[in-house]
């Protein structure tokens, strides 16, 4: 099988460091190379490289959004004018606070991007915004009512 461009090939070990790291990138070093059998300075260099290489983009806390209020969802779907720059249109929509994700898409709409806000009064405020944008022709909303899965983690 073809790689694609910027793919980077992951041998085992690397495979097994990532997925380790991806469960709880609070555990020790000589935690992981205990259980992989290897010697830490072997598993820190990994680690560097997985990091040189770009498969490690950092570590981060994962944050229950529900404890701090940010339990309205919606799924905004955004069709822009003809010939405009979709790559400035999705820089200022993700520099919305409340704005969780932005993907540029093919097909009838342009983007589809994600809100996670307190309430509807937030969620109104960021529509507000998404209306005054001058390059936007159609906007169509979706509320989410429950979420049934949802992970941030890439299955290795």
């Amino acid at each position: 099988m073809q790689r694609r461009k910027g793919e980077v090939k992951l041998d085992d070990l690397d495979l097994k460091i990532v997925h380790r790291l991806q469960n709880n990138c609070m555990i020790h070093c000589e935690t992981i190379a205990s259980e992989l059998k290897i010697p830490a300075s072997t598993l820190r260099y990994r680690i560097k490289q997985l990091e040189k290489n770009g498969i490690i983009e950092g570590y981060y806390a994962k944050v229950n959004p529900l404890k701090l209020g940010k339990d309205y969802l919606t799924v905004v779907f955004i069709r822009i004018k003809y010939g405009r720059n979709y790559n400035a249109i999705g820089k200022r929509l993700a520099s919305i606070p409340g704005v969780w994700a932005v993907y540029f898409v093919l097909g009838e709409m342009d983007f589809i991007v994600h809100l996670r806000v307190r309430d509807r009064d937030d969620f109104l405020r960021i529509l507000d915004q998404f209306l005054d944008m001058e390059d936007i022709e159609r906007i169509s909303t979706h509320v989410i009512i429950k979420v049934m899965k949802e992970n941030s983690r890439v299955e290795i």
